[in-house]
């Protein structure tokens, strides 16, 4: 188990860093979310197993990490609180699929502290994070074209470990690399690259001055 100052550190340098914060592969932080007003704390790990901790149990981030009885080889990627399982958990992969899972499929009856299948494994996680009203996303691949859409073109789903749909189509061997909130790209024209009416799109390569 890691030291307390360590996860302190590892929280640390993500609260300061907003693009790792929406890479949950990186090595070296762990994506936060709100855990404010919750009954209890969700640890997502890289072996797609989420953990809770009773908030009640815990004073901060630190102590939620702490409580968390990690396999051989697991690790932590998103940190997140639940408010009476209101919402849905977005997670995108790098085969291009993004999917919305409805937070009430990882409520449980009695106190279990650890759930498998929390998402589908088959292709590498590139982003992860609890919403509970919709929102715009930024998709990027390794050929540098990006697309814009909004999560209410993902029709969300009961099943943990549903495969998602596609939001980027891949292009000569192209993965997606990165998923981003709007507002934290400076994309001086966004609509250009929104898709509104579907997914599943190659996107569009990035305009002079823009910035991801």
């Amino acid at each position: 188990m890691q030291s307390a100052d360590s996860l302190k550190r590892r929280i640390e340098m993500t609260e300061r860093n907003v693009s790792a914060r929406e890479t949950p592969s990186g090595t070296a932080t762990i994506k936060i979310g709100d855990d404010s007003n919750s009954g209890e704390i969700l640890v997502f790990t890289n072996l797609c197993n989420v953990y809770k901790v009773p908030k009640k149990e815990i004073l901060d981030k630190v102590q939620a990490l702490q409580k968390v009885d990690l396999e051989p080889g697991e690790r932590p990627v998103y940190l997140t609180g639940e408010k009476r399982y209101k919402g849905f958990l977005l997670v995108a992969f790098e085969n291009g699929k993004m999917g919305k899972i409805s937070l009430k499929s990882y409520e449980t009856e009695y106190a279990r502290k650890k759930l498998k299948g929390a998402f589908n494994g088959e292709s590498r996680l590139v982003f992860i994070e609890l919403i509970e009203h919709d929102i715009d996303l930024v998709a990027v691949s390794s050929i540098k074209k990006i697309v814009l859409f909004n999560t209410s073109l993902i029709n969300a789903v009961e099943s943990r470990t549903t495969k998602g749909v596609q939001v980027m189509k891949p292009k000569d061997g192209s993965v997606m690399i990165r998923v981003s909130r709007l507002e934290n790209t400076k994309l001086a024209d966004p609509e250009y690259y929104r898709k509104s009416d579907s997914l599943n799109a190659i996107g569009f390569y990035l305009k002079p001055g823009d910035e991801l």
